[in-house]
């Protein structure tokens, strides 16, 4: 048995989702006036004719964005299709709204410097990219010190910092959903089986945080390493704690929850008025396994990812990873800012308004250190398919 890390409607609907996430941005608070210019960029001198990259749209305010287009793995698949999801939100936001100059990282470090450095001579207003963690560092390097911003696509939280923003899933948004939900139905003493290693780590602090702040209890907590017999170890370590729990914990996805779900059974645990919760990495699990029937997990809006989805299908002939949506929000954000202000409009008062932005991955705000809060939905596993429990907000609270 092998375990492994899980990932991530018709045009009038799609047309809507637009409109109501271009509505939602222009009900944000933007200060009166033109923000303060950033160091480097003057607005009216015009830009560098000269650019190196492909580019998407004709508009006066020109950004990058830095993908590892000829990187290895599944990287370059994703790359194109972040590329493919800028050019239809410049399509939808109009091709006069920015100029976006992409740049291949090749997925490396080195790359990511140099498309970063070539990004700041050619006069980018914002930065949209890279995907990879260690390349957000090095891009970070480059550009923190000429106060240009970046919104980058890597979900590991410790490359965010003031002014490098991550437009991404964040696993810790994931956990505290899902647990908040659960305390408040009742479930408040939770068992935790978790992988090892940083995501597993992140798991377990957010774990803990948000059960202590909600008035619940990890009662046990097992790491597990990305094999069966090291997963069935872990699943023994806390099987007596289960007994006296009310729910159990598995944030990972793929072959994980069933098994783990399995494992409990064969050892004479009864899971029947025990809730296994889960998070958006449960997209990747069999949700059509009998122990999973009932499960709770957290994840992102499925009905607006299903829009985003059928309409990159019917531009590109292909279903799209939901990664490459948040490509397409970030420009359709940007577009708008782009539109009030122009290229001074990246500046962190706009960017970290309070209330946030609407899109295709959800309802989602950039708080100051650079991370991401985004409002998730609930999702129950029923008759083998993901059925809505408690929908995302459509804002925060307080707006």
């Amino acid at each position: 048995m092998s375990f492994f890390k899980g990932g991530f409607f018709a045009r009038a609907v799609s047309a809507l989702l637009l409109a109501v996430f271009l509505t939602a941005c222009g009900m944000q608070h933007v200060p009166s006036g033109l923000p303060v210019p950033q160091p480097g960029i003057d607005p009216g001198s015009g830009l560098p004719q000269a650019v190196q990259g492909e580019t998407i749209g004709n508009g006066e305010t020109r950004l990058a964005l830095l993908l590892p287009l000829s990187g290895e793995g599944n990287g370059a698949r994703v790359a194109a299709e972040l590329r493919n999801a800028a050019q239809m939100a410049v399509d939808d936001a109009g091709a006069d709204s920015l100029q976006i100059v992409v740049k291949d990282t090749a997925g490396t470090e080195a790359g990511a410097a140099a498309a970063a450095q070539s990004a700041a001579a050619e006069g980018a207003a914002l930065v949209l990219g890279p995907l990879f963690a260690p390349n957000v560092r090095q891009v970070a390097s480059v550009l923190s010190p000429r106060r240009i911003p970046v919104m980058a696509f890597s979900s590991d939280r410790r490359v965010a910092a003031p002014g490098v923003y991550l437009n991404s899933y964040l696993p810790g948004g994931l956990v505290d959903r899902i647990l908040t939900y659960a305390v408040g139905q009742g479930f408040t003493k939770v068992v935790a089986i978790v992988p090892n290693g940083a995501a597993g780590d992140l798991a377990e602090t957010e774990a803990r945080r948000t059960l202590q702040g909600h008035g619940g209890e990890l009662v046990a907590l097992a790491r597990y390493d990305y094999d069966g017999a090291s997963l069935q170890a872990a699943v023994r370590e806390v099987a007596v704690a289960v007994d006296q729990a009310d729910a159990v914990f598995l944030p990972d996805g793929g072959d994980a929850p069933g098994a783990v779900a399995s494992t409990l059974t064969s050892l004479g645990v009864d899971l029947s008025g025990k809730k296994l919760l889960g998070t958006g990495q449960w997209a990747s699990a069999d949700l059509s396994d009998p122990s999973l029937q009932g499960a709770w997990f957290a994840d992102t809006d499925h009905a607006r990812l299903e829009a985003y989805k059928r309409k990159y299908a019917q531009r590109f002939g292909a279903e799209p990873s939901v990664t490459s949506a948040l490509a397409y929000d970030a420009v359709i954000l940007a577009a708008r800012l782009a539109r009030q202000g122009g290229a001074a409009a990246f500046t962190p008062a706009n960017l970290q308004v309070a209330t946030g932005y609407a899109g295709y991955t959800g309802t989602f705000r950039f708080r100051a250190d650079g991370t991401t809060e985004r409002n998730y939905a609930v999702y129950e596993v029923a008759d083998g398919q993901a059925r809505l429990l408690s929908p995302a907000s459509g804002n925060f609270a307080g707006f």
